[in-house]
């Protein structure tokens, strides 16, 4: 009876060994297809297994497996550098064509007579015309110089200061070379009004048409706010001392005579001569004004002084309508 209990005792405990063994080789040996479908399992993974998905994942393509000492593709070859391409050479720059306002101008000068004008810019600075055809509006110069008026001092200041002469800075050398010219030759010179703003142009228009002027006959007089010449800061009232109220009798000073006979060497050119100015139907609808300065580039200056053009004119063989 013993003997039969022990044999029974013993072989239950061999079927139990034989489960256990086999559920732990059920836990170590996976089937790598299970793991491709559902993903590295939580338990016992074949030693040097590497999964190259994450858990959860969802590949479009199956999940790659690789083992150790498994045999690997050989890396493909690099590519190999491609030689630079070699530069293309510099375009080479084209001959400008010519300028068809100069040629114009050409033209236009041999149909009057007239000598072969200058090259210049007529889009450029110096050039900028101010008159009731050509209003600026409300421009400033993009930077002020002050001169002192009686040019007892050579310094050009670049602050505000309302007891100089206020010029556009880019003239202010050259103004200040024409004045002190003026000294040199012994004549005494005032720079009598540089810069006006619009403000200041239309506070004087009004003044003119308050001490009983037409509008028209004002306009002659004091330029209409917006169309003056002083508010390109370009021009400059120029006299032999102080002078409240300028006539043309200052044409009779010497000062005048020598800043006439002078001023194309410094760029400058009487802006409104007295044949080419009187009233609102001359050239410049401006008055005779023998004191107004006006700078052009030295080049431009000596042409219409040597033609008698005024700057209208000048302008106008260029196509300047």
């Amino acid at each position: 009876m013993k003997n039969r209990v022990g044999r029974t005792i013993i072989g239950i405990l061999a079927l139990l060994l034989l489960g256990f063994y086999t559920y732990r080789q059920e836990q170590i040996h996976y089937h790598s297809n299970d793991v491709a479908a559902w993903g590295p399992a939580t338990g016992l993974h074949p030693e040097g297994f590497q999964a190259d998905s994450v858990i959860g994942s969802e590949p479009e393509t199956p999940v790659q497996m690789t083992y150790e000492n498994e045999a690997q593709p050989a890396p493909a070859a690099p590519e190999a550098e491609q030689a630079p391409l070699p530069e293309e050479p510099a375009p080479v720059p084209e001959v400008p064509a010519a300028d068809p306002s100069l040629q114009l101008a050409r033209d236009n000068a041999a149909a009057l007579g007239l000598p072969e004008p200058p090259e210049v810019d007529i889009g450029s600075w110096e050039m900028l015309l101010a008159n009731p055809s050509h209003p600026i509006e409300t421009y400033q110069p993009p930077q002020m110089g002050y001169l002192n008026m009686t040019v007892s001092e050579t310094d050009i200041q670049t602050n505000y200061n309302p007891n100089r002469c206020a010029v556009d800075l880019r003239i202010a050398d050259q103004l200040l070379a024409f004045a002190l010219g003026c000294k040199d030759a012994g004549l005494p010179v005032y720079l009598s009004s540089g810069y006006r703003s619009y403000d200041e142009q239309s506070y004087l228009f009004q003044r003119k048409i308050g001490q009983g002027y037409s509008e028209e006959t004002a306009a002659t007089i004091v330029a209409r706010p917006g169309t003056s010449e002083h508010q390109t800061g370009l021009a400059c009232d120029i006299t032999d001392f102080y002078r409240e109220t300028k006539d043309s009798s200052l044409e009779d000073t010497a000062t005048y005579q020598w800043l006439r006979d002078n001023c194309a060497d410094y760029g400058f050119v009487v802006r409104y001569p007295a044949d080419k100015s009187g009233s609102a139907d001359s050239i410049t609808g401006i008055i005779y004004e023998p004191w107004h300065f006006r700078y052009v580039g030295v080049e431009a200056a000596r042409y219409m002084t040597d033609n008698n053009l005024c700057l209208e004119e000048f302008l106008a063989l260029y196509g300047v309508e």
